[in-house]
């Protein structure tokens, strides 16, 4: 009844737009005040990032490890991570390179919703440890891929697996523009990335603006795209039943961008929480995006329209065969060619013409979407991100190109 209520007033213009500033506000201010403190930080000690840094400095992180060199199809994974979500795919993917064990705290009972759940972190990194010692007590763990942040993992356990095991630790954060730093939870560690980053042995991050962050606070930044799996978001033929389509949350000024299309006679499918239709199975995504002629992305971060990040739909729907039209983001340019594999709006008026383009020229959207899956098969699978990493842990042999 509360959610309802809430979503009803949030309907208004008068109560949303406000809202959605001030929440938008709070986003762009506390992105700003970390670049600025990092920045300075960051100069001041000449610190700056590449990925070359990264390989160099990793090799003198792990010298003493002797990560083993295995071949595709013999490598040992471990992940923590959520499978209700999108996370499934990244278990998908990394069965590809071998055996692999998956570690999801709500299967162990500790569930995202239970407001006890920061209480009983202990516990739930007590039972991480119990999973990863008996793991690599069957077959010996090769690396560890944990996608969690101060929430769940706690920097005790990072160090425990590290001086016990001295396996290879990364983590994988992509939101790192709206959580970096989130305040001192009941353990007494940041809720977000700032007091464990430097435990793991690399941070997968997604945005490149925030890696002089990390290089400051002794952590060591890799910055990678998402991916995307096919068996997830499989390529579907299907016929199109709606023009424009679009699947995600439904919160700040997202349904004005629904609402423009509308009113330019744009048939608009939506689906995600908070929108009426609902959610779509993880097993019905393809499919939904190949039903659509034209899918919508955000690549806003938190309320802010502003502020862009790469966002995992940045390559499902390509990955998947669609026609794909989001936020301008510069970022989006070193792994799509933009207008030719993707399209960018920068506004919603643009947006609006944009979408009637494309709606009106079916051959251009076919050209958009081959040359889109093309790249994505070819580069952007979450497998394609782990083989890269691998190689900088010194797992998996370095390719000649890379």
């Amino acid at each position: 009844m509360i959610a309802n209520l809430k979503r009803a007033l949030l309907d208004q213009p008068l109560v949303l737009h406000p809202w959605a500033r001030y929440r938008a506000r709070q986003t762009e201010r506390r992105f700003a005040a970390w670049q600025e403190h990092y920045g300075r930080i960051a100069r001041q000690t000449g610190l700056f990032y590449s990925v070359e840094r990264t390989r160099d400095e990793l090799r003198k992180r792990l010298r003493n490890r002797c990560p083993t060199l295995r071949k595709p199809g013999g490598v040992h994974s471990l992940i923590v991570t959520l499978t209700g979500n999108w996370g499934l795919a990244l278990v998908q993917e990394l069965e590809h390179l071998g055996p692999t064990s998956v570690f999801d705290w709500e299967k162990f009972g500790f569930l995202e919703s239970d407001p006890a759940l920061p209480g009983k972190l202990p516990e739930l990194n007590a039972r991480i440890l119990e999973f990863v010692r008996d793991a690599h007590r069957r077959c010996p763990i090769d690396w560890i891929l944990i996608t969690a942040s101060g929430n769940v993992i706690l920097r005790d356990t990072l160090r425990r697996i590290r001086d016990e095991l001295g396996v290879p630790t990364i983590q994988q954060w992509l939101d790192c523009k709206q959580n970096f730093a989130m305040g001192k939870g009941e353990n007494g560690q940041d809720r977000g990335q700032r007091d464990i980053a430097s435990e793991f042995d690399l941070i997968w991050t997604s945005s490149r603006a925030m890696c002089e962050a990390y290089l400051c606070e002794g952590a060591l930044p890799l910055y990678l795209p998402e991916g995307f799996s096919p068996r997830m978001t499989p390529r579907v033929d299907c016929a199109a039943i709606h023009d424009v389509g679009f699947m995600g949350a439904r919160y700040g000024l997202r349904p004005d961008y629904v609402r423009a299309l509308a009113a330019a006679g744009i048939h608009t499918a939506v689906r995600g929480p908070g929108w009426n239709a609902g959610r779509v199975p993880l097993s019905e995504m393809g499919r939904f995006f190949a039903e659509c002629k034209v899918n919508l992305g955000f690549g806003g971060v938190g309320y802010s329209m502003e502020l862009t990040t790469l966002k995992g739909r940045d390559f499902e729907v390509p990955g998947a065969g669609g026609v794909y039209l989001t936020s301008y983001n510069e970022d989006l340019r070193e792994w799509f060619r933009l207008g030719e594999e993707i399209v960018c709006y920068r506004s919603i008026a643009e947006m609006v013409e944009l979408a009637s383009a494309l709606l009106n020229d079916p051959s251009r959207r076919q050209c958009i979407a081959a040359a889109a899956y093309s790249r994505s098969m070819r580069e952007h699978r979450w497998l394609h991100r782990y083989e890269k990493i691998l190689q900088l842990f010194g797992i998996l042999p370095e390719k000649q190109n890379a």
